[in-house]
């Protein structure tokens, strides 16, 4: 909390609930984390969430959407930019896409994946 202390003036920061170890039964302690965008799994104590309810959850925009180790890391280009755009087309108003919704992306995604998520958030 130290560092979010120094980090007050800043106009914008990122709430990121890593789970890189393993999933959070429940996000409730994070919700007095400051933070003006919050990222995070969607995957929470076995149930699934959407963008649109993890903004309403914290009460603040989401970034998010994509799995870092799924279709992101694995499928083709194409289905990745139709994933992309699935997540835009149910994002709540207040919304920033990330081609990485909970974590790090694996050092071997491809560069093509990656690039298909950015030209969909970017309606290209």
């Amino acid at each position: 909390m130290a560092v979010w202390d120094a980090l007050a003036a800043c106009r914008c920061n990122i709430l990121h609930v890593c789970d890189y170890e393993g999933a959070y039964d429940n996000l409730t302690p994070f919700l007095d984390y400051p933070g003006y965008i919050v990222n995070c799994a969607l995957e929470v104590g076995g149930q699934h969430m959407t963008p649109q309810a993890a903004a309403a959850f914290f009460g603040r925009p989401f970034m998010g959407g994509l799995e870092r180790k799924g279709l992101l890391a694995t499928g083709a280009p194409a289905a990745v930019r139709r994933a992309a755009q699935a997540v835009l087309a149910q994002a709540p108003a207040r919304f920033t896409l990330r081609v990485a919704a909970d974590c790090t992306v694996p050092g071997d995604t491809s560069w093509d994946n990656l690039k298909a998520a950015v030209d969909a958030a970017h309606g290209a």
